[in-house]
């Protein structure tokens, strides 16, 4: 539909990984961007949703559904969430739920 969503993996530290989809946030309308980190060897999902998809879209209710697969918890409000977990064999798992959502 009119809806984007981005989901990648990558290997950067959460500062970087935040400003990334802040960043996408403003420029990309109608978007739910999710980026799945593996930077030192710590599983971490970021979510972000733009602001004309937050009424439809909880960033912290996504976020706490993948975190499940890195044995992991977060949140956050509508708009962006992170979560950290132990479980870095899980990001593949993460990823396709990630997919599905």
């Amino acid at each position: 539909g009119d809806k984007k969503l981005l989901v990648k993996k990558v290997s950067m530290d959460a500062g970087s990984v935040k400003d990334i989809v802040f960043q996408l946030k403003k420029e990309v309308e109608n978007s739910v961007i999710i980026i799945i980190s593996d930077a030192d060897q710590k599983p971490m999902i970021t979510v972000g949703v733009s602001q004309d998809l937050e009424s439809k879209y909880h960033a912290g209710n996504i976020v706490k559904e993948l975190a499940k697969e890195i044995q992991g918890g977060g949140g956050g409000n509508p708009g962006f969430a992170t979560a950290g977990g132990k479980n870095l064999a899980g990001i593949d798992a993460a990823l396709a739920k990630a997919l599905e959502l």
